[in-house]
């Protein structure tokens, strides 16, 4: 029950960190990069997790599995690259509604490598939410744009999630998460600084002086990270994502109307309905 719920919750909060992303890597003068966009907000939302683990004691690793922060890690860089490069190039509410075919494979995946099984009411909340979502495509998915990036956050995405439940399973999950994250903090730091070469400090000072709210991005992703971690430890990996999917496609429906001027409120509101239904019957499920 409370992974849904918590679930939405940050997704709602992580929303806020989406716009503030979006816009400033649209922004003409400035524009903070892919990589740049990555790093503030993996950074922010890493602080809360690396506190927690350096004032815990009873921390557990299997060292006989270490191997797998390996895929993990390859997995993470590009669920990062393709996410950020899809959020600067689709609409706020469409990059959230395509996102939603990743239950398909975390449902898929968490079968395979997992075997779990949820009750059958989940599975209808999962399916109303799922065939609320196709009917953006009718019109076809090369119609949207970046739909190229965000398919393959999906299918990446549902591994990526599957993987991480079953590290979940024999270490402790906030460690985990802090390795995982340590090493992502260091890839994109070296990211920025091979694409700007000698100018990425400067570069990137100049992007933080012009776009301020990126500050933002430090108490947002703070808190949706380690509300993330909580969700996804609490619960199962598909009830997760499509309650973390769910709550980004109605909070990118209210921004991306609000904020980004984008059309279609009256389907999209719609579409948002059947969503709510499908997330009802996964909490009471």
């Amino acid at each position: 029950m409370f992974t849904p719920i918590i679930a939405v919750v940050s997704s709602f909060i992580d929303q806020l960190g989406s716009t503030v992303v979006k816009k400033t890597e649209n922004k003409v003068d400035y524009p903070a990069s892919v990589w740049e966009s990555a790093l503030f907000s993996m950074a922010s939302g890493s602080i809360i997790i690396f506190a927690y683990v350096l004032f815990k004691s009873d921390l557990v690793l299997d060292a006989g599995k270490i191997w797998l922060f390996v895929p993990r890690i390859v997995l993470e860089v590009l669920q990062v690259y393709v996410t950020f490069s899809a959020l600067k190039v689709s609409e706020l509410s469409s990059y959230n509604f395509l996102r939603v075919f990743s239950i398909l494979f975390v449902i898929f995946f968490e079968i395979l490598f997992l075997g779990t099984v949820l009750a059958p009411v989940k599975y209808l909340g999962i399916l109303i939410v799922f065939l609320s979502i196709l009917i953006v495509f009718r019109r076809g998915l090369k119609n949207i744009k970046g739909w190229k990036f965000l398919l393959t956050s999906a299918i990446n995405g549902g591994l990526l999630m599957a993987l991480t439940k079953y590290q979940f399973s024999f270490n402790d999950p906030y460690l985990n998460e802090a390795i995982v994250r340590i090493f992502l903090v260091l890839i994109l730091l070296g990211a920025v600084y091979f694409k700007f070469r000698n100018k990425s400090t400067e570069h990137t000072s100049l992007v933080l002086k012009h776009n301020k709210s990126l500050l933002l991005l430090i108490p947002i992703r703070a808190v949706v990270g380690l509300l993330n971690l909580v969700a996804l430890n609490f619960g199962a990996a598909a009830v997760y994502s499509t309650a973390d999917r769910a709550g980004s496609v109605l909070s990118g429906v209210i921004f991306g109307h609000s904020i980004f001027k984008e059309k279609s409120l009256a389907e999209k509101l719609f579409i948002a309905f059947g969503i709510i239904v499908g997330l009802v019957l996964l909490v009471l499920g």
